[in-house]
C-alpha cells in the first residue's frame, strides 16, 4: 500500500510539472479541475486513464443478460453534433466503450410533460414508447439515464437525482410482447456537469460502477 501511495505521489508531481503525458489527453483535459488521484496501471504497459475511488470491495460484475445487443445505453443525450463539447462522448471514451458496444439515445423534451409517472409504464405517452422501442431495439445490459427527467419516467416514480445517482435499479421495458430486463444506472446529465464542474468526478465515480459491471475494470 505504502509503495501504491509513493507511486501516486510520484505521478501527481509529474502532473503539476506538465511532464505527465496523461495531462494532455481527453481524460486529462475532462479531470483537470477535479482534486482526486488517478490510478496507473502498469500491467498494460502504459498509464491508466481512469481516477478510482476508493473501494471498500471487490468489484462486482453481472453476466451480460441473454440476447444482450450492446453493454450500455445512454438516454436523454442531448448533445448535437457542432453545438459545443460533447462531455458524454469523452466520458464514453473514457470508460473504454467500443463502438458496438453502447448506443445513445436523445433526450425528447415533450417527456418533461408527462405528470403521472406510474401511470405512464402502464399507458405510456409516444416519447416514452420511443425510449422503451429503442432499449427493445438494442436490449442493452445497463441503461444509464441521464438526468432525472428520463431517471423518473423510467423508474416510475418522481425521486430526487441527489439521492439515487450511482444506484443500480433492476428494471423490465413492461412490454410483454417485447420485453427486455435491463439494470438501470441514473447519472446527472452532462450538460449540467458543464454548468458544475465539481460535479464530474460523483459522475466518474457513478460510471466506474457502470464498467465494473460490464467488464472494463
Amino acid at each position: 500500500m505504502d509503495q501504491q501511495f509513493k507511486k501516486i505521489i510520484q505521478k501527481t508531481k509529474a502532473w503539476n510539472q506538465g511532464l505527465e503525458p496523461l495531462a494532455h489527453t481527453f481524460e486529462g483535459a475532462l479531470f483537470k479541475d477535479s482534486a482526486w488521484p488517478f490510478a496507473f496501471d502498469d500491467s498494460i504497459g502504459v498509464e491508466a486513464t481512469t481516477p478510482v475511488a476508493p473501494k471498500a470491495s471487490a468489484p462486482v460484475k453481472t453476466a451480460a443478460p441473454a440476447g444482450t445487443l450492446s453493454l450500455v445505453l445512454f438516454v436523454g443525450d442531448s448533445w448535437n453534433e457542432g453545438s459545443g463539447e460533447d462531455l458524454l462522448g469523452k466520458m464514453i471514451q473514457a470508460m473504454k466503450l467500443r463502438p458496438g458496444e453502447f448506443n445513445r439515445v436523445k433526450f425528447n423534451e415533450e417527456l418533461e410533460n408527462v405528470n403521472d409517472l406510474t401511470k405512464n409504464l402502464v399507458e405510456p405517452t409516444i416519447e416514452t414508447k420511443e425510449v422503451l422501442e429503442a432499449i427493445n431495439k438494442f436490449k442493452p445490459q445497463i441503461v444509464v439515464s441521464l438526468g432525472a427527467t428520463v431517471t423518473n419516467i423510467l423508474l416510475g416514480k418522481r425521486e430526487k437525482l441527489s439521492g439515487i445517482h450511482g444506484q443500480f435499479f433492476d428494471k423490465s421495458t413492461g412490454t410483454a410482447a417485447n420485453s427486455s430486463n435491463y439494470q438501470l444506472m441514473p447519472i446527472f446529465h452532462p450538460d449540467f456537469l458543464i454548468i458544475n464542474p465539481n460535479m464530474k468526478r460523483t459522475a466518474w465515480i457513478d460510471l466506474q460502477k457502470v464498467m465494473e459491471r460490464v467488464g472494463k475494470i
